[in-house]
């Protein structure tokens, strides 16, 4: 049997191995290995404290010597020694496991209520954290701090969903009377509209009794909307109105006409007020559908105070529509933290030059235009001040490197991730996070560098994208694997810079990269559309391993997109369905060609709607590096063919499938 351990998956196997000795631990004569920390982590992961205390005193001196003990500890609570917790966060102030042994040292203290030691270790805690603030309520409510009070009330008002020890906080708010009857409706329509019935039930049980929510109705109202609607009802009580507007806006969700035919002969019931509501859910299902008639229904929806997602939808149905007059009035109704999102910013802007407005939207376009984003980069070029980036960027002296390089944190990411991504990639990342923490410009680049000489890619972008005021694009937008991404862009018509913007999104280079959803590679292919490519490409004995190899999945990524563009016939829509499948961006399109741009705002999943934009905002960069061009960014973009209607592309067709 091999003395060191790598791949146990076992607890049998860990059990026996922990029993008979057969676990070479380091010693004096054989120092930490990389195995080693790989089997610690195997014992955390089977709550074997066995294991780790033994473990533990083994790694002394030794750069991931906390982890052991970290994991033991973690493993160990809520029944660990305080005076042992206590030493471990004095002993390792400088990373991050402090912070998450503290953490969940805190949840278990209250948990068990024990108010001294949690007072003392609370005000330490760096992370926001919804069930250790409202432990924190517990604790200065059992002192009497009255303001308590009102910051549990104001939890309640947000409608958020909330983990369980919240319960006690607003059991106390109920019981001094600072939460009253409308305040439960307030929340319970905040949950219902996000879809958390279950915690919206339990809002509701709040009410008094007669008034409060049935729980049949409801699980039924959320299954047959349709059948509730249908029947006959007073309206006199609040739960049945409520009743009535949540069942229209489960319906809304697959029949927006048949929603809106119910509602509107159930409105005069409803009330003004309750009506408007119902609109405003409705019409949010029906814009996320692009559906005809959804600024119709926005309208109905007037005098009801909106939500942030149900006024954004609103702004992107006007979008659809070109209504600009509409596109600023909706983005009135936005909280003003929402309003200072890039998207709403440009769209205001956009809107009031459409409207003539240039001198009021310059100001907030010259602002955006100093943004190296997808609305920065618009901007930018509505205000005729085109972004040049620096490829000759600041390059950090090795004075800086070793300086950078030698903080604690920065060593163990490295470490870590050089023992094995994939195991403890999680941990890596999380040193790496806490490490740049505050770091200005210049130490952030010198911590790019260093990531891209140990090969981690990833962070070395998103460190360099990090900076301020001193930049180096180049590290930002890299160019490995130049041979045999020219090859396989070539060999598929698709532009070098496309693909470079592609994979930057997908996989940030990392060649082994896997998603949770199971894709594979630079160009995050799924095993069995491998399959289907290489069905299409002639590719003999097909192994999903062979995703792994760059050369392989990037001739075979290729040979997708191109796929899909031939498909949809424009490339942002081809954007949008390699990421979401072609059906669903097939399905975006409306009726008439649509502005780039607007197809890329109105994609209703936040995911790929983010991507669309980050790929192509990546392909201007790349475009700029590669070819030198100062392309015109709308240009690039484009206009989205009308939905149905064939684009020719004899790419596919007309090229010679490689032999892989």
């Amino acid at each position: 049997m091999p003395r060191t351990l790598t791949c146990i998956k076992h607890p049998f196997v860990i059990a026996f191995l922990a029993v008979t000795g057969a676990f070479a631990a380091p010693s004096a004569s054989r120092p930490v290995q990389d195995a080693d920390i790989l089997v610690a982590r195997e014992a955390a992961q089977l709550t074997n404290t066995r294991l780790l205390g033994e473990l533990r005193g083994r790694f002394q001196g030794h750069l991931l010597e906390a982890y052991p003990s970290y994991w033991y500890l973690s493993a160990s609570l809520p029944k660990a020694d305080p005076a042992e917790v206590q030493a471990f966060l004095a002993r390792y102030p400088d990373s991050p496991l402090t912070e998450w042994l503290r953490r969940d040292w805190l949840k278990a203290l209250g948990r068990a209520q024990s108010w001294d030691l949690f007072r003392a270790e609370f005000p330490k805690i760096a992370s926001d954290d919804a069930e250790i603030a409202c432990f924190a309520l517990q604790e200065r409510l059992a002192r009497r701090d009255a303001e308590a009070l009102g910051e549990a009330r104001s939890l309640w008002l947000s409608g958020r969903e909330t983990p369980g020890a919240c319960q006690a906080v607003f059991d106390a708010a109920v019981d001094a009377k600072r939460i009253n009857g409308d305040d439960v409706w307030v929340r319970v329509r905040k949950l219902l509209a996000a879809g958390q019935l279950r915690d919206a039930l339990r809002a509701g049980a709040y009410l008094p009794a007669g008034e409060a929510m049935a729980e049949k109705q409801f699980d039924r109202a959320s299954r047959e909307p349709l059948a509730v609607l249908k029947e006959k009802a007073a309206f006199d009580k609040r739960a049945q109105r409520e009743l009535a507007v949540f069942a229209v806006a489960r319906l809304a969700r697959s029949q927006p006409d048949l929603a809106a035919e119910h509602l509107a002969r159930i409105a005069p019931k409803l009330g003004s007020a309750d009506s408007a509501y119902a609109w405003a859910l409705l019409a949010q299902q029906a814009a996320m559908q692009h559906h005809p008639q959804a600024l119709a229904w926005y309208r109905e929806s007037a005098s009801a105070t909106l939500t942030d997602a149900q006024a954004t939808w609103w702004v992107r149905a006007a979008l659809r529509t070109g209504d600009w007059a509409e596109v600023r009035g909706a983005i009135a109704r936005l909280s003003p933290e929402e309003a200072r999102d890039a998207a709403w910013r440009y769209w205001n802007a956009r809107a009031q030059r459409e409207a003539g407005m240039k001198a009021e939207a310059e100001p907030a376009l010259r602002l955006l235009a100093r943004e190296s984003s997808f609305y920065g980069l618009l901007a930018a070029e509505d205000v005729g001040e085109a972004v040049k980036p620096s490829w000759e960027g600041y390059k950090p002296s090795e004075e800086e490197m070793k300086r950078v390089g030698e903080i604690p944190g920065i060593q163990r990411a490295l470490m870590l991730y050089r023992i094995d991504r994939n195991e403890l990639g999680t941990e890596a990342l999380r040193e790496w996070a806490w490490a740049i923490r505050g770091m200005d410009d210049k130490s952030l680049l010198a911590a790019a560098e260093l990531a891209k000489r140990a090969s981690v890619p990833d962070r070395a972008i998103n460190t360099a994208e990090r900076t301020l005021a001193v930049h180096d694009f180049a590290q930002r937008y890299p160019l490995p694997h130049r041979d045999a991404l020219s090859a396989a862009a070539r060999q598929w018509s698709l532009d070098e810079a496309f693909v470079y913007a592609l994979i930057r999104q997908e996989s940030r280079f990392i060649a082994e990269a896997r998603s949770r959803a199971g894709a594979v590679g630079l160009m995050q292919i799924m095993p069995a559309t491998g399959r289907w490519i290489a069905k299409q490409m002639g590719i003999k004995d097909w192994k999903a391993t062979m995703l792994l190899v760059p050369e392989t999945n990037l001739q075979m990524g290729s040979y997708y997109f191109r796929h899909v563009w031939t498909d949809l016939g424009d490339r942002v829509a081809a954007t949008a369905g390699y990421n979401a499948g072609p059906g669903r961006a097939r399905r975006w399109k409306d009726a008439k060609p649509l502005e780039a741009a607007i197809y890329a705002e109105t994609i209703p999943f936040n995911e790929t709607r983010d991507y669309v934009k980050k790929v192509m905002a990546n392909t201007w960069f790349y475009n700029n590096r590669i070819n030198g061009q100062e392309q015109s960014f709308r240009k690039m973009l484009g206009t989205v063919p009308a939905r149905g209607v064939s684009v020719p592309d004899t790419a596919l067709t007309a090229a010679v499938v490689p032999a892989l």
